[in-house]
């Protein structure tokens, strides 16, 4: 089945491993220790890093609904469409996210560790919430693999 997939799910699923990498490279950033002093360049760098991780998923989500790899799930198995539309609705739920994010931390002008720490545990729910998407994505992917190249679904 390997060598049948498109060179939409492929991209999609070696984007997935950079996605991936990103968010280990975020969360290490937020776990490190930062002296009040130098709270504000953290902060702003932080910011940055964020806004970069932003725009690479709305490049990533293009990919998958502008991309092919949505179109030919539906191709392959039109059943799954609600599937489809719920990640897609999932995406802009991300992004969103990821915009409330950014706003709670360029309004904190200060180092404050109990926000620092609902920061923590919000970017970890967050990457939950990726990697269970990555997860249903991958489901999706194989349901439609399975069914176009001759199995039941």
């Amino acid at each position: 089945m390997a060598d049948k997939k498109s060179r939409a799910f492929r991209e999609v699923e070696e984007d997935h491993a950079g996605i991936r990498q990103h968010i280990g490279e975020l969360r290490e950033v937020l776990m490190r220790e930062v002296r009040p002093e130098k709270f504000s360049d953290w902060r702003l760098e932080f910011m940055w890093q964020l806004r970069d991780f932003k725009n690479r998923l709305l490049k990533h989500f293009d990919l998958e609904e502008e991309g092919g790899f949505m179109r030919e799930v539906l191709e392959a198995a039109p059943h799954t469409s609600r599937e489809v539309q719920e990640l897609k609705d999932e995406h802009q739920s991300l992004i969103r996210r990821l915009d409330e994010f950014l706003a709670v931390l360029k309004a904190m002008e200060h180092k404050d560790p109990e926000k620092l720490q609902t920061l923590r545990i919000e970017l970890d729910d967050m990457v939950s919430q990726l990697r269970r998407h990555e997860n249903r994505e991958h489901i999706l992917m194989q349901k439609a693999y399975y069914r176009e190249y001759g199995g039941d679904d």
